[in-house]
């Protein structure tokens, strides 16, 4: 009897492998390492992380409403398993889904950590409760196993043993949504998760797998490994994205006013397709770097409250960040229409002169909306608005708003200009 079990066993998990090949019902990954949605959109992730579950808003009924005017189509859900209870994950999972952003919960507990850490992480996964909630939502989440687990002395023959091992439970246990696989070393170490992968995803009978790497790189290393990440899935065959950053400072760094090249490593990864989501949104203060707060992107997690210029880069004004690059599918909306979530104004001086002109911007996410349109208005006639050429004159002393609103009338956004 236990041999024709087996037999069965064996048998259905083949059908479940070839039949999520042919007719995809999630997220997946083709043998070149491109991401694909179910209805077969190439999916480039940009998004952010945010950890709620240790915030004032862990269901995300503040937040969420903040992040979703970024136009992120990703976002990675911080959990500790200690801490927040199953329902409330997957009550999270739920609202970003219906935000239009991809779903990527993560267990954090065994960051730095293995052995016993990692292992509790794993086990956490294997739960009726959270099997049954995540698949019912399997077209729009991807699961990220654990946070950075592992220093800087795992060896490639444990990691590999160690994940293969924790992959096929997580299939064997009835998950077929992608997997994603942290890098050892603090998410840090690129190249063994490089030399590791192309092992790992023969480990996985779905084939299924995404590979994170976070980007807290010294600065001689941090151009080198954004190009790494860009060129593996055409060199390996394996999905990369980076799951925290670009990464603006690092931990030993804090006290460098001067950022890392994360212009730079998001203009390589877009040129590349090669997804990231940054650490972190901010309605939760990260407690690192806190001279600068270059790991938080909005203060309080407001959208447009940014507390430095690589924030305001990050998700509006740079053309490789967020509003400006993340493509959401079609396929996330009921009618395939891809709706305005955010607006954004930019002045490119907030106080002026009299007679003193200032060109301004007009920012729409996500970046394949399908009416960008939108409407300005100049309060107070202080000033003088020159839409088709993006232009404000001060005309006299006092405090004006220009307000650019979406065609539906449903969103807007206004920026105050100060003039003495």
């Amino acid at each position: 009897m236990r041999r024709i079990l087996h037999t069965a066993t064996a048998l259905l998990t083949a059908f479940v492998a070839s039949s999520a090949w042919s007719a995809p019902d999630t997220i997946h990954v083709d043998a070149q390492g491109a991401i694909y949605t179910a209805a077969g959109e190439r999916l480039v992730m940009r998004g952010l992380n945010e950890m709620f579950v240790w915030s004032h808003d862990p269901l995300g009924k503040t937040l969420l409403p903040q992040i979703d005017q970024t136009g992120a189509n990703s976002l990675r859900l911080v959990w500790d398993h200690k801490v927040g209870t199953k329902a409330d994950l997957l009550k999270l999972i739920d609202a970003t889904i219906a935000r239009k952003m991809v779903a990527i919960p993560e267990c954090h507990n065994a960051t730095g950590k293995w052995g016993e850490a990692l292992q509790g992480c794993i086990n956490f996964w294997n739960d009726p409760q959270l099997i049954a909630g995540i698949q019912a939502q399997r077209r729009w989440t991807i699961l990220n196993i654990a946070n950075e687990a592992g220093d800087g002395k795992i060896s490639d023959e444990d990691y590999l043993a160690t994940y293969g091992a924790a992959v096929e439970s997580l299939r064997r246990w009835g998950y077929t949504v992608p997997i994603m696989i942290d890098a050892a070393g603090w998410g840090q170490n690129i190249e063994q998760l490089l030399r590791v992968a192309p092992a790992l995803l023969k480990r996985d009978p779905l084939r299924n797998l995404i590979f994170s790497a976070h980007s807290y790189w010294p600065p001689d290393k941090a151009l080198p490994y954004y190009r790494l990440a860009a060129g593996a899935a055409k060199a390996l065959g394996v999905a990369v994205v980076v799951g925290e950053g670009p990464s603006v400072t690092r931990v030993g760094q804090c006290d460098d006013p001067k950022p890392l090249p994360y212009l730079e490593g998001m203009q390589i990864l877009h040129e590349a397709g090669v997804g990231w989501l940054n650490w972190s949104w901010g309605g939760w203060p990260n407690g690192d770097c806190n001279n600068f707060k270059y790991f938080d992107i909005a203060e309080g997690g407001v959208f447009g409250q940014w507390p430095h210029e690589p924030g305001a880069q990050i998700v509006a004004l740079s053309p490789f960040g967020l509003m400006q690059s993340s493509a959401r599918p079609a396929s996330l909306y009921a009618d395939g229409v891809v709706r305005p979530s955010g607006v954004y104004v930019h002045l490119a001086k907030r106080v002026l002169k009299v007679g003193e002109t200032t060109a301004f911007s007009i920012v729409v996410a996500p970046a394949n909306a399908a009416n960008k349109a939108v409407s300005l208005k100049l309060s107070d006639g202080i000033a003088q608005l020159d839409a088709a050429g993006h232009q404000l004159t001060a005309l006299k002393p006092g405090k004006a708003q220009l307000t650019a609103t979406t065609q539906d009338g449903a969103l807007s956004f206004a920026a105050e200009v100060e003039i003495q």
